[in-house]
């Protein structure tokens, strides 16, 4: 049970949150994804949230594979079952693997292929465990994904952390009929 009301479009809002909710549902084919069912409390939050999350998954420089693996590894980091659930599924569809998927929610290291999904997870990691980035870490995200590319990657992943953050704070329930996906680290 959340801890405080889910606004649906059926809500009795107010005049801001209804302007905010319009073009919310407008933007996303007439839904509201699981945070904004929390931020409408506060519209200008939402308002300037939604817009920040949209670029940062709609005009990515990433392709959809990386993309999603920053979000699951970010889920993954603040243990956050519901943007995993979401999120891992899109990833696999898109060509990251279903054993980087499957290693992440078991709460280990996944064994990788490729560089580059190797390069974001030692990347995303270092910052969530240790709060820094090894000088080696970041040369070789630098070296494979650009300046832009890393500052997208941070900012990619912290905007998934504030999404986390809002979930977790507020206890969003899955969807029905979903099981947690993130068994407990070790």
């Amino acid at each position: 049970m959340p801890r405080i009301p889910l606004i649906t479009p059926e809500s009795d809002l107010d005049a801001e949150q209804k302007r905010v909710l319009e073009g919310l549902l407008g933007r996303r084919g007439g839904r509201i994804p699981g945070p904004y069912r929390f931020t409408l409390h506060c519209p200008e939050v939402t308002e300037l949230m939604h817009p920040f999350g949209e670029a940062l998954r709609m005009r990515s420089t990433f392709p959809l594979r990386l993309s999603e693996l920053a979000i699951v590894v970010t889920a993954r980091m603040w243990d956050c079952d519901y943007v995993f659930q979401a999120h891992a599924p899109n990833g696999v569809k898109n060509g990251l693997p279903q054993s980087v998927v499957d290693a992440l929610a078991r709460g280990e290291r996944p064994a990788f292929e490729k560089e580059d999904e190797e390069a974001i997870y030692d990347y995303l990691a270092e910052l969530f465990e240790k709060h820094a980035i090894s000088d080696a870490t970041h040369a070789r995200a630098k070296a494979l994904f650009g300046v832009p590319g890393i500052v997208e990657l941070t900012a990619l992943s912290g905007y998934y952390g504030m999404v986390a953050m809002t979930l977790l704070a507020h206890e969003m329930p899955l969807p029905e009929g979903v099981q947690p996906p993130l068994r407990p680290r070790r």
